[in-house]
Parts: C-alpha cells; structure tokens; sequence
C-alpha cells in the first residue's frame, strides 16, 4: 500500500478521535499535574472549599524543658568563713635573744621546739678576735698611762714637772681605764660568756649555728610563752568583708585529733599574704582555753560572722559559671536568671543561704537548673 492509500484511510480516523475529545470536555492531564491539582483542591481545615496555605517548611517544636521547683524562705542566718593557718607566737609576748658584743658562737645549748625555763643557758659565746684586740690594746694604754703619771709625780715632786703635766697624765689614764671598761662590757676581755633565757617558753627559732659572729644585738633565737595565744588564718580574697573584729572563732588542729580551741577575731587583714595569696586573719585564743595547740602547728578556724538575711535555697539550685553564682526563676513559665551571693555556705549542707533580687512569690528552679539559658520554656515535673 503506498502513502497516499494509508493518509487516505488515516484522516478520517483521526479526526473522529478528535471529536470525541472535543465532546469529553479537554485533554486528559499529566499525571503529576493531576496530583499537583489534588493537592490544590484539598479543602480547609475549617470545612470551607478552598486552597490551603501551605508553608515552606515544616516549623520546629519549642523544647519545654522538665524541672523542679521550690520556693525561697527567707530567713536569718550566720555566714561562716573557713580560713587555713598556723600557731604562731604573738610578736608582742615573744622575747628575742641576742649578744650585746662583738661575739662568736661557740655552742648552741637548745634546739627549736624545745621548752625552756628562765635563766637555762642557750648559747656560750667567745670574744670576737678584732674585739678582744680591741681591748688588749686598751689595757696596754692603761699600763702605760698609770706609768707616766707615776714619773711626772715623782718628776713633779723634785720640780722638775708642773702640776699641769700630771694633770694631763692623770686624764689619759682615766679615759684608757675607762676604754678597758667598755671594752670588758662588750665581751672582750677573753672570758666566754653564756647568754640564758630571758623567760619561760618554747624556743620557737634559733638563727645562729656555731663559728656564726653575729652583729651585737642581731637576734639569734625566740621565745614564745608555752601556751599558744595567736594563730593566724588565710581567708580567700572577698571573705575579707565579712569577717569583723570581734567574730567568734573556732580553731582545730587539721593534723591529730586535739580539743578544738575558740577565740575572736583580732584583726583583719588588708592586703593579700606574699606567699599565700591569702587575707591574713589574726585570731585571740581565749585564755582559758586548754593548751592543745602546738606552736607551728597547721590549724583550720571557723569564723561566725554577723546574722544576715538570706533565701534557703537547696544547693541544687546555684549554677555557677564564668559571669558568677546565679538561679532561676519561673516567670509565667519561662526561666529568668537571678544572679545572687551566697551568704551562708556550710561544708556537707543540703541547703545554702543567698542574696540577691529573688521574689519569695516566684518559684526557683532546683533540679535541672544547669540546662536552662534566660527565657527558655520550662514546666515543673510532678513525682
């Protein structure tokens, strides 16, 4: 069959095929575009026909974070700051030694720590050889003037030598006399000499060994009374504002288990120690107290300062970081961030007393407070 039979057969099919479409109402759509035309007929929530908004991503649910809550009390309550330190002997009841002379240490009779009575030799001391030189030469002088007096004497009474002479003779020998004197006082007249203990005590420090030739009257060992008076107590910087002359102390021996001794707080420092980056604390011991403490030995004081109101809050409840010490609130169901200063924090407690801007009617976060950020949703998880 030849092109022109086949158009021939064709056209009159064709175009039945194309009024039967045209009576059908149009062309059958794509698949995809049927479904697209689905999704657009998709009728409203609300019931009514019409197109629904469809937004161009799906939105992320706000996290609700599950916590536990509590109210603050507030109430009065003790600071307490704890200080580390040692028994040190009170500077104004200590007694130093040393030797008026130009001396050398020939022995050391005591050892550091070891008690002592009044009048118990500590060190025996020798002349120092340029001094007993000195007063040698002084001796020689004195020998040497009472000779010349006797001759102008003897020369004056065949008046040969005026009275004038003599008298002049007469004061150098005088002043040589009194050169041996001072002289013998310092120490060198060659006999060693032993220095004792001024007071009863504990020598807490020796500063001198033997063949040491010590300044005269550079100290070379302390006496400390036999009962502990003073200890002092490094505080952090910052506690310095509570503590206050007159606050009770508590002090215990961090080594051993010796009775705990009390006291008041003497004074307070003003600037942090050289060596331990510390405010020093001076505390009085109470006289009646009985002697457990050891001159040198480690301590750990509890000071009680002034009574301040404060909210208890569980210890849960504080999340510290790099900005401070802080809480949360709740606020119409949203976390709020309250910085505040502890006041009251005893080693061991469950429960601590703070300051700060906390409103008694709102609740405080006390578990999970160290997953929230200012403002994020929380609701209390019932047991």
């Amino acid at each position: 069959m030849n092109r022109a039979a086949l158009s021939r057969l064709l056209v009159p099919v064709l175009l039945s095929a194309a009024m039967w479409l045209a009576a059908c109402g149009g062309s059958t759509p794509p698949a995809k575009d049927a479904a697209a035309a689905t999704a657009t007929a998709k009728p409203a929530e609300d019931g009514k026909s019409g197109p629904a908004k469809v937004s161009a991503g799906e939105q992320e649910e706000a996290v609700v974070y599950p916590v536990v809550l509590v109210r603050p009390v507030s109430q009065s309550v003790k600071q307490v700051v704890h200080g580390y330190g040692a028994v040190l002997a009170d500077a104004r009841t200590a007694r130093s030694v040393s030797s008026a002379t130009m001396a050398e240490i020939r022995s050391v009779e005591v050892l550091p720590g070891e008690r002592v009575k009044q009048g118990q030799p500590l060190f025996r001391v020798a002349p120092d050889p340029l001094a007993y030189l000195s007063y040698q030469q002084a001796a020689t002088a004195v020998k040497l003037a009472k000779a010349e007096v006797d001759r102008l004497t003897a020369l004056h009474a065949d008046s040969l030598a005026t009275a004038t002479q003599v008298e002049t003779a007469e004061k150098a020998q005088a002043d040589a006399q009194a050169g041996v004197e001072a002289a013998r006082r310092q120490g060198a007249s060659g006999e060693t000499e032993v220095l004792r203990a001024p007071v009863d005590g504990i020598v807490t420090a020796i500063a001198a060994a033997v063949g040491d030739r010590p300044a005269p009257g550079t100290p070379i060992a302390t006496i400390a009374p036999p009962l502990a008076s003073r200890v002092t107590l490094g505080i952090e910087p910052g506690e310095q504002r509570l503590v206050h002359v007159g606050d009770r102390v508590t002090v215990h021996a961090v080594q051993g288990s010796g009775l705990a001794r009390t006291g008041r707080v003497a004074s307070v420092g003003a600037s942090l120690d050289k060596e331990t980056r510390l405010i020093s604390v001076s505390v009085a011991l109470d006289p009646a107290a009985p002697d457990e403490l050891l001159s040198g030995l480690a301590v750990e004081g509890v000071i009680e300062t002034r009574a301040v109101s404060a909210f208890a809050l569980p210890r849960t409840a504080l999340v510290k970081d790099e900005t401070g010490t802080a809480v949360f609130e709740v606020v119409d169901g949203k976390a709020h961030r309250v910085p505040v200063v502890i006041e009251n924090e005893n080693e061991g407690a469950v429960r601590v007393g703070v300051s700060g801007a906390l409103d008694p009617a709102r609740p405080v976060v006390t578990t999970g407070a160290y997953e929230l950020e200012d403002g994020v949703a929380v609701a209390e998880q019932k047991p």
